[in-house]
């Protein structure tokens, strides 16, 4: 009788560790490659969250290539707000909240950052997230971070050859069709 006791709980512990693991969530930061000079917006996405209440987010990166500009809600917060700055040249510090809990996968926070590096120059974007649930206990997060490299720019001359280039392929289809 003894033994199916202890087996019991050892049963109940196990399942127990298999929730608490389960219930993780995945924050992902997606690789990119903007333009000098350009505003680069990224999106903060989040897999498996259940209940997440509120999140605060550490993204390291290195400043000759970037300057964070502002944090804002993403499409999946219904209730959510958030504050974003950078705290240090190459650090950037957001907090996330939401009054009715998020729960599922989707867009969580848009960081966009001003593009200061020159063309072939890449930075990491190293996150490091704590989760709340509603209940303020913590919630396990994972991060997996994404690269931004800088591309060329592309000039007026480039813009302008382009619009002529659809200029005349509408000419084109106006005359063939009459």
């Amino acid at each position: 009788m003894k033994k199916l006791s202890i087996f019991f709980l050892a049963l109940v512990g196990l399942l127990l560790i298999g929730t608490a693991s389960a219930a993780a969530v995945i924050v992902t930061i997606p690789s990119g490659s903007f333009g000098s000079g350009a505003k680069a917006t990224i999106p903060v996405t989040v897999s498996g969250a259940s209940n997440l209440g509120a999140m605060d987010l550490t993204i390291t990166y290195d400043p000759a290539i970037l300057k964070f500009s502002k944090a804002e809600l993403g499409d999946l917060p219904t209730n959510g707000l958030v504050e974003g700055n950078e705290a240090q040249p190459g650090v950037a510090k957001i907090s996330f909240a939401d009054t009715k809990g998020i729960s599922g996968d989707g867009t969580l926070l848009k960081v966009t950052f001003d593009v200061v590096g020159s063309k072939g120059a890449s930075t990491t974007l190293n996150a490091v997230a704590k989760a709340y649930g509603l209940d303020l206990k913590d919630i396990p997060a994972t991060t997996k971070g994404g690269t931004i490299t800088v591309s060329q720019p592309k000039s007026g001359i480039e813009t302008a050859v382009i619009l002529l280039a659809i200029g005349l392929g509408v000419v084109v289809f106006a005359k063939r069709r009459d």
